[in-house]
């Protein structure tokens, strides 16, 4: 491939004009691409948020790409963050740093995971490193944007309006849902009520003023302005609309207030835990965002003033089992199992003693730690698999005695099992009284054990009357 051409490509990523590269290199014989080319494509796809096409493209070169490439798992690492493999991502990410530590981009993206998983001291800890590295590239990403909030003008609050009318239907009622007053430039929301018709049976909440702060997409470097929409059971009064669903405008404002002070971004696929429920009459304690338009035959765009659009995202409430099941699994995974396991009016409307889609995941058990409040605690190298009983994950006790046995599988299962110490015969006949989770998750319900994680297979302890742990010696 001749230089020229490079430089052109290169010219159109400095603009932005990502797409243009695709068609550009897709027009090229399968022969005449490189690695640099191939990178290039992986990017700019990964840059249309076409991830999946990227990870498939970096796939085609992975034979040929050296062990030290550092280009090759950075698009990796990006494409996979895309798709919010949280735990992929950061591996690729350390595999450049191991390459070269001194490259800030790896660094970077550690930052935007750990930002997203809520990790704040592992956040803290990259960043540090990033702003050493290039303290310009961290402060463009996550520096203090507050001077450059965006509101709507009175025109682009206008055209909003026009917009919900025309696709969402006639506006019976709007509930204000004031920004808060102790915040620095605060901007109100407001949660229009859209009543059942002959074309939608279910009333509809609609968000005015979440985009009046416009959030900077971090994967495309493109503005990003959403409102967001629920959907309601058509069984209601207006009066019970009210009452019953004032915690959607709730969290509306919450997260314009997140977007709007917390310099971030939503899009399709993301999901929010509050760790607990979000509302006394209702369990679901997390959501999960998705386009409101996705299913739709057109795709009719509102555009505010300086031709930036607006994207509508519908609020899907989850379980906690049901948020575990997405950050384990994908985004997809979860709208998969949405469907298989759920009516579609259950899915389509927020019903709010709708069935657990996920409850089968455990038997229906309640941790007795929330699996979403669940810290990263320990950094385990090898099989982190582990065996412990409801006693201590669902009754709270502590662990009373730890064994490390010979693994049953040594890529996933690390041999250790933990018990409360009052469990009987009978108890532990039934097999439904145990779980397969990670060491960090136990190490969640007692701290106490970690010290003794690292001790090899044959070792047991248990715990004595002063609440210390004893090496258990078998006389047998």
């Amino acid at each position: 491939m001749d230089n020229e051409f490079l430089y052109e490509m290169d010219e159109l990523m400095n603009e932005g004009k990502f797409s243009e590269v695709v068609e550009r290199i897709r027009e090229l014989d399968e022969e005449e691409l490189g690695i640099e080319l191939h990178l290039m494509l992986a990017h700019a796809l990964s840059q249309c948020a076409k991830y999946h096409e990227a990870i498939s493209t970096l796939k085609d070169i992975e034979e040929e790409t050296s062990d030290d490439d550092i280009g090759y798992h950075l698009e990796m690492a990006g494409a996979l963050f895309g798709l919010h493999h949280y735990r992929a991502a950061v591996k690729e990410a350390k595999t450049c740093i191991e390459i070269d530590e001194t490259c800030v981009e790896p660094w970077l993206l550690l930052c935007l995971v750990y930002q997203e998983t809520g990790e704040e001291n592992k956040f803290d800890h990259a960043s540090q490193i990033a702003k050493e590295l290039d303290e310009d590239a961290w402060n463009n990403i996550f520096g203090d944007r507050s001077d450059e909030l965006e509101f709507y003008s009175e025109n682009d609050a206008c055209i909003v309006a026009a917009f919900i009318s025309k696709h969402f239907g006639r506006i019976a009622d709007v509930l204000a849902v004031p920004g808060d007053e102790c915040r620095e430039n605060p901007h109100s929301i407001n949660c229009l009520i859209i009543k059942p018709d002959e074309t939608n049976d279910f009333y509809k909440l609609v968000s005015v003023g979440i985009g009046a702060y416009s959030g900077t997409d971090k994967n495309t470097g493109q503005i990003h302005r959403i409102e967001m929409a629920a959907f309601l059971p058509s069984y209601y009064s207006m009066d019970d609309i009210k009452e019953k669903f004032s915690w959607i405008a709730k969290i509306m404002r919450q997260f314009g207030e997140m977007l709007q002070f917390e310099k971030s971004w939503l899009a399709a696929g993301h999901s929010i835990s509050y760790g607990e429920p979000m509302d006394e009459s209702v369990g679901y304690n997390g959501v999960i965002f998705n386009d409101v338009f996705v299913d739709t035959p057109y795709r009719d765009k509102c555009i505010v003033e300086n031709n930036e659009e607006v994207s509508f995202l519908r609020i899907i409430p989850l379980y906690e089992e049901e948020m575990m099941y997405k950050i384990n699994n994908g985004h997809n995974a979860l709208f998969n199992r949405l469907v298989e396991k759920l009516e579609p009016e259950e899915i389509d409307v927020i019903i709010p003693e709708r069935p657990n889609s996920c409850a089968a995941e455990n038997g229906g058990k309640k941790w007795a730690i929330p699996r979403s409040s669940i810290e990263q605690m320990i950094e385990w190298n090898g099989a982190d698999g582990c065996y412990a009983t409801d006693k201590i994950t669902v009754d709270g006790f502590r662990v009373g005695f730890m064994i490390r046995e010979k693994p049953d599988n040594d890529k996933f299962d690390s041999g250790w099992r933990f018990f409360a110490g009052n469990e009987d015969d009978e108890y532990m006949s039934d097999v439904s009284h145990s779980e397969i989770f990670s060491l960090n998750t136990i190490c969640n319900f007692d701290p106490d054990i970690i010290e003794y994680l690292e001790k090899p297979v044959g070792s047991a302890y248990y715990r004595d009357s002063s609440g210390v742990f004893r090496r258990y010696k078998n006389r047998g």
